[in-house]
């Protein structure tokens, strides 16, 4: 079906000058605001139905020409002309919805009116402005449903209450205790004195001498500095797994290795 002037609405079809500015202040507002984050004014308050009059111009221009000519080099620079001014349209739409969003966040959010002054909406469109107000609202919402006061604010009222009538003094049950019997603590010193037969010097280098026997010939005892990733063959022959800190007998080829890799330390008795 084509298109016609007819079908675009009681406004008036703009002039090849015109439409021409309106394409350049296009794109020129849309290389200025891919590098900001609040929105740019606009050229005009109405400059978004303009744009949207160009659109409709160059349509109706692309399919008139390929109706009389078919396709040529004309309809193919208008279809190029327009895939270069929708994709200025989604960018500059992109850039400034994020950036109304932005500016939401910080005033509603962060309230941060210093740094985020409330848009001149005169220089903006309508249906932004109605964007701007639902993304505060949606702000609002957010911050009631995950306690936003409590997360910047914290706590406001006492989360345990002590009572008026707190413990009791420690003179009650001192004087409750008065009366019980008292052991003399001479008493007990009998029964914390070591037996007569008891020598710890004795015992210490028994405890030393069973030790050392317990290391066969031609092992050695090492602890471990790191932890091994396989098995190793204890001196009953069974596979023993090693980690950092533990204390091990082995072959004294396997103890020197571990030591010089780094792996163990010596751990002799």
């Amino acid at each position: 079906m084509a298109v016609t002037s007819s079908d675009t609405g009681a406004v008036s079809p703009l002039s090849e000058q015109a439409a021409q500015e309106i394409e350049s202040r296009l794109i020129s507002l849309q290389r200025s605001q891919a590098d900001k984050e609040l929105p740019l004014p606009l050229p005009n308050t109405k400059f978004w139905g303009l744009v949207t009059q160009l659109t409709q111009k160059i349509e109706i221009e692309m399919d008139e020409a390929r109706r009389k000519e078919g396709w040529n080099t004309k309809t193919d620079l208008l279809r190029k002309r327009m895939r270069t001014i929708r994709w200025a349209i989604g960018s500059l739409t992109q850039h400034r919805l994020n950036g109304f969003a932005r500016l939401a966040t910080m005033r509603t959010l962060l309230q941060r009116e210093g740094n985020a002054p409330e848009p001149n909406w005169e220089q903006h469109g309508p249906a932004e402005r109605a964007f701007y107000e639902s993304v505060c609202r949606s702000i609002e919402i957010f911050q009631k449903d995950i306690d936003w006061d409590t997360l910047q604010n914290g706590i406001t009222t006492p989360i345990i209450e002590i009572p008026d009538s707190g413990v009791a003094p420690l003179t009650d049950f001192i004087q409750k205790d008065l009366n019980k019997k008292i052991v003399p603590i001479e008493s007990y010193q009998e029964d914390l004195a070591p037996p007569p037969e008891f020598h710890i010097d004795e015992a210490w280098e028994d405890d030393n001498d069973s030790q050392t026997s317990s290391v066969p010939d031609g092992f050695r005892r090492i602890r471990m500095l790191q932890d091994l990733p396989e098995p190793i063959l204890g001196p009953d022959d069974k596979p023993v797994d090693l980690s950092i800190g533990d204390v091990h007998v082995c072959p004294n080829l396997l103890a020197d290795a571990l030591i010089g890799g780094g792996m163990a330390e010596p751990a002799d008795l």
